[in-house]
């Protein structure tokens, strides 16, 4: 069994856990209490550092998002995750007690407390009061056709070709100074906060992102720039963003599949990027819950 190093060890926190606080353990007892975003893999850089040859240097992570949800991602490492046994295919929602194995190292999954109702509603009102409503650019990247995709492969390539798409998805948006709001199951939300490099950034991550498009799996982009506010856990680590404008580049995705278009802007989007994206019109539509017309675009 290989050797492995957690980053942050702290077991007098596991007495006190607040509603939702998840942890790993291991057949030796140790613990790793995660807050955003837990990384596993053989880099030093890992929170979870694992000294193993069939352990890839970014080999998964577990990122915590929508109030108090954790999910379990493959970073298409070559050996795969596993969870219950069964190799990730996409990112997935982790229980208590779930089992994760990367390499020969297995580790139990809990949260004794989920996040609940009364909870959700109560941080839901905070954000509300206490949180405004900040500009942020909002992606959103979706696979094409994933449902037949799954069942035209076979598990260990299906598992390999989301894992790849997923880590080089991120390594784009983070490279250019954005970040992962939540996982998907076969997509993801970035978003950008709004800076005077912000447009640089968007722009020179979009330019990549379309590169990535030329190769297998084929996948759709959605961008929009409008009012959000951030709720989340904060001492947990997370922001996960709220708003109707987020509602909004949901729609925009469920339109650009109907109309087959793989990168589509909004109006607001387009007008910020237009100095340096050019975009051509895609017409005028409806969103489910919007009232009125929207003019959108592709690129």
């Amino acid at each position: 069994m290989e050797a492995f190093l957690f980053r942050e060890l702290d077991y007098n926190a596991l007495v006190d856990l607040e509603e939702g606080a998840a942890f790993l353990e291991s057949a030796g007892r140790e613990h790793v209490v995660i807050r955003g975003n837990c990384s596993l893999g053989r880099s030093p850089k890992s929170g979870v550092v694992l000294d193993s040859p069939k352990v890839s240097r970014r080999h998964a992570i577990i990122n915590l998002q929508n109030v108090g949800e954790f999910w379990l991602i493959d970073l298409g490492s070559s050996n795969g995750t596993f969870l219950n046994k069964r190799r990730v295919h996409q990112p997935v929602r982790l229980c208590d007690m779930d089992q994760i194995t990367v390499g020969d190292t297995a580790f139990t999954f809990r949260q004794p407390e989920e996040i609940s109702n009364e909870l959700r509603t109560t941080m839901a009102q905070q954000t509300i009061r206490e949180t405004a409503n900040i500009p942020v650019w909002l992606l959103v990247a979706d696979i094409e056709n994933f449902t037949p995709l799954s069942r035209s492969m076979v598990s260990d390539k299906l598992a390999t070709l989301v894992g790849t798409w997923v880590a080089g998805c991120k390594e784009i948006v983070e490279e250019h100074h954005g970040e992962i709001d939540k996982y998907l199951g076969d997509g993801f939300l970035a978003y950008w906060h709004e800076d005077e490099k912000s447009v640089e950034n968007v722009a020179a991550g979009l330019q990549k992102l379309k590169q990535l498009q030329k190769m297998e799996p084929r996948f759709r982009l959605v961008l929009h720039y409008g009012l959000v506010s951030s709720g989340g856990m904060r001492s947990m680590g997370e922001e996960s963003l709220i708003g109707k404008e987020v509602i909004f580049v949901f729609r925009m995705e469920k339109l650009a599949g109907s109309l087959g278009i793989l990168l589509m802007a909004s109006a607001a989007a387009k007008a910020k990027l237009e100095p340096v994206m050019k975009y051509d019109p895609a017409g005028a539509h409806e969103l489910k819950g919007f009232e009125g017309i929207f003019e959108f675009f592709k690129g």
